[in-house]
């Protein structure tokens, strides 16, 4: 269950929360008081928030109901700032976009403009993180040397110029490494395939930004604690009828916060996606230039999966099962479907820990397409107190016939642990007035496992080998 706070406010249902004035403050204009801002919160209709681990930056869009022209009046220009805050009452987290924070967000365009009716308009303003707009106004062009979790740290304060919260899972990797020019965030992401871990034996680093901060860290330590024992889930969402009250007519918020609203599985069981990416099987030819060496690099994810950490413990439990798919052979057991090269050389500037990048290639590239195996997508009240990055607990229900009463009422293997992956904050703030998110989930591994089977049932079944024919005797038979 979420986690909430004794604070002054408290949630009285489902889709609760708290916003702040919010405010436009235009580039050009200070008041005697100081900053000059322009509230618009009687003409805004919606907003959203974005998050996600493969976004650097926060974004969002903002629904506004224009009767005074503010366009002309400001006017706007794609370079103001917008400030406001949204919690969910009783929770800490949440997203603080003030001036006094340090962290307003910026205006970047406007779009979808349309008339209503006369001296009324609407359109939607289009925002982002400051820092996403430095990322692309300044280019990286200079040598890092030492442990890669100091050269991501001296990137964002330094060229991106964050004053933000910075969270960074330890590396073990110590580099050369020369920015050719090129954008801040570009850059972290070369460090970050570069880096292995120090807590865990993975290599591989997102970067991403959520409303405590930015985040540089592998996906291992996102669902597990440095030992490699499992993250506590954050909260346990079931689909389920909303009630507001327990059987004795009390108020029951945790109950209905954790209703799941919609779900749909956006992605399952993507086989011909997964052997050509090389998620069950693949080689990394490690070459050195300098010295005209290669070395050949065997991935194979039956081998590999008792040996990494998952969201779900146990063995053989991952999103393929361990069966004879062709003449003895496992569908792990073709590494040439998929071969990435490396480079090993060195005798250059840029001088990674290649070992360490050689031998976790194949692990990384694994482990990031298996957890795209299942994806999820659940629309569920809203809570500022989840982020990406973060685990939590669905139960997906079964669509089996229930023969008694024993029997289980949700799906075994689509049950379970998921990893969030994006979050988009759905403010309603004059029909409905209510707060809904949309999470996107993964998984990687399930509950209940997959039955081992090493007999080859098909091969065993088929036909003698067939003729081969030239079309024209078959033309002419």
């Amino acid at each position: 269950m979420p986690q909430f706070n004794n604070n002054t406010y408290a949630v009285e249902r489902p889709g609760n929360f708290i916003v702040t004035d919010i405010n436009i403050i235009p580039y050009h204009r200070e008041s005697e008081e100081g900053i000059f801002r322009q509230i618009i919160t009687d003409q805004v209709l919606e907003f959203s928030i974005f998050e996600s681990v493969e976004s650097a930056f926060l974004s969002g869009e903002m629904t506004i109901i224009d009767g005074v022209n503010l366009i002309s009046m400001l006017p706007l220009t794609g370079f103001e700032r917008l400030e406001f805050k949204l919690y969910t009452p009783g929770e800490k987290r949440g997203y603080d976009f003030s001036v006094l924070s340090g962290h307003p967000m910026m205006i970047t365009g406007i779009r979808s403009k349309a008339m209503l009716k006369d001296r009324i308009q609407s359109y939607v303003l289009e925002f982002c993180s400051i820092e996403r707009v430095k990322n692309d106004l300044t280019r990286v062009k200079r040598a890092f040397s030492g442990t890669t979790d100091n050269a991501v740290l001296s990137i964002c304060r330094d060229n991106l110029e964050t004053k933000k919260n910075i969270i960074i899972e330890e590396t073990k990797t110590n580099a050369k490494y020369v920015a050719p020019r090129i954008k801040p965030v570009a850059a972290i992401k070369e460090i970050g395939m570069m880096s292995e871990s120090k807590k865990f034996n993975s290599q591989g680093y997102m970067f991403y930004e959520t409303g405590t901060g930015f985040h540089f860290k592998t996906y291992e330590s996102m669902f597990c604690n440095a030992g490699g024992s499992p993250k506590p889930v954050r909260a346990r969402y079931s689909p389920k009828i909303v009630s507001y009250r327990d059987e004795r007519g009390e108020k029951d918020v945790d109950n209905s916060l954790t209703s799941v609203m919609e779900f749909r599985i956006k992605s399952q069981y993507d086989t011909l996606r997964h052997l050509n990416y090389g998620t069950f099987a693949n080689n990394t030819i490690t070459h050195d230039n300098y010295n005209k060496t290669f070395t050949i690099d065997v991935f194979d994810y039956h081998m590999n999966y008792e040996k990494e950490n998952h969201l779900e413990e146990g063995d053989r439990n991952g999103v393929v099962p361990f069966f004879n798919f062709s003449n003895g052979k496992t569908i792990s057991d073709y590494p040439e479907i998929k071969t990435y090269f490396v480079s090993g050389t060195d005798k250059v500037h840029n001088s990674y820990d290649y070992l360490g990048r050689k031998i976790n290639s194949g692990k990384r590239i694994s482990q990031k397409a298996a957890l795209s195996s299942i994806v999820l997508e659940i629309k569920v009240p809203g809570f500022t107190g989840l982020s990406v990055g973060e685990v939590i607990h669905f139960t997906h229900p079964s669509f089996k016939e229930m023969k008694n009463a024993s029997e289980k009422d949700h799906d075994p293997r689509l049950s379970g642990r998921y990893l969030i992956t994006s979050i988009r904050h759905m403010v309603d703030l004059k029909v409905n007035k209510r707060h809904t998110m949309v999470l996107e989930l993964v998984k990687d591994s399930f509950q209940q496992k997959y039955p081992d089977d090493t007999i080859d049932l098909f091969t065993n079944q088929e036909n003698e080998e067939g003729d081969s024919y030239l079309q024209y005797e078959l033309d002419n038979a």
